[in-house]
């Protein structure tokens, strides 16, 4: 039996958790099945529960929660070995600001980019160019952690000309595109705030990142998430590094909503065939 919690996708059995906890009855479904489909915004405990039963669970989001938020992701990279700027993390401005009690001695070369530890699709990044961008972006900080909000990581900058590459992994395809900027001099570049999307430019530069994203679904088992690289441009061949991972992400470089689920739809089709369950077990909506 074919278990979907996704809203989009019905099953032998579908239910829509939302907000509501994992009761008995969500339980022995759980218990029953033989593959369970997740939805994107699964919660740690319905991921668990999951785990715990005989199913087969898709996605994978073992990587989400052992690596949560950009600090957990720069541990990934650095225990994987895999490329990625120069990155520290912080859980807090007050444990930053008591190692570096002066703003004007940081031991970080400018410009470098704060990201809050669990900001997604480039929200919550900041371009620090000089000591007064940082104090006002350390002020920004201390604010949202009042609501709860700790942790960022500090990041290199690598000069890139404002061009970012995503490879999305959605199953076993990787689908790629660049984030480009719109306006001349563009230091971070998003989709959210005008970004060109391209899909034709460096295709050699598309080839390493792909390469580098089969690595990183080998050694994680990551099978639906956007990933983010940039490129040292200046360099003769340049080659990618990982700026990080976001498992919510935009549809719009994938060619739209109902784009995007028939992707996934594909995805999900393929993987109960890995699995030897009917893949027309499930139903896109």
């Amino acid at each position: 039996m074919i278990l979907s919690f996704h809203p989009c996708f019905d099953a032998g059995i579908q239910i829509v958790l939302g907000d509501r906890p994992v009761d008995s009855d969500i339980g022995e479904s759980i218990r029953k099945a033989d593959a369970i489909v997740l939805p994107q915004a699964c919660s740690q405990n319905l991921y668990e529960v999951c785990l715990a039963s005989p199913a087969k669970v898709f996605p994978n989001y073992d990587a989400r929660l052992r690596y949560p938020g950009k600090i957990g992701q720069s541990r990934l990279f650095r225990e994987l070995g895999l490329p990625h700027p120069k990155t520290w993390s912080w859980e807090s401005v007050e444990q930053f600001r008591d190692a570096h009690p002066d703003l004007n001695r940081i031991p970080y070369k400018t410009p470098f980019l704060i990201k809050e530890d669990r900001r997604h699709e480039a929200e919550g990044i900041f371009l620090v160019e000089n000591t007064t961008g940082l104090k006002e972006t350390l002020e920004d900080l201390a604010l949202r952690e009042r609501s709860g909000m700790k942790g960022f990581v500090i990041q290199q900058y690598v000069p890139c000309g404002g061009d970012v590459l995503r490879a999305v992994i959605i199953g076993k395809r990787i689908v790629t595109y660049w984030k480009r900027p719109n306006e001349p001099g563009q230091k971070i570049t998003t989709i959210s705030r005008g970004a060109v999307i391209d899909t034709e430019w460096r295709p050699d530069l598309q080839k390493k990142a792909i390469a580098q994203t089969r690595v990183l679904m080998e050694k994680t088992g990551i099978n639906l998430a956007a990933i983010d690289f940039v490129f040292p441009m200046g360099d003769k061949e340049p080659d990618p590094l990982f700026l990080e991972i976001n498992y919510y992400f935009g549809r719009r470089g994938l060619g739209g909503t109902d784009a995007y689920y028939r992707l996934l739809y594909e995805a999900i089709q393929d993987w109960l065939a890995e699995i030897e369950m009917d893949p027309e077990g499930v139903k896109l909506l």
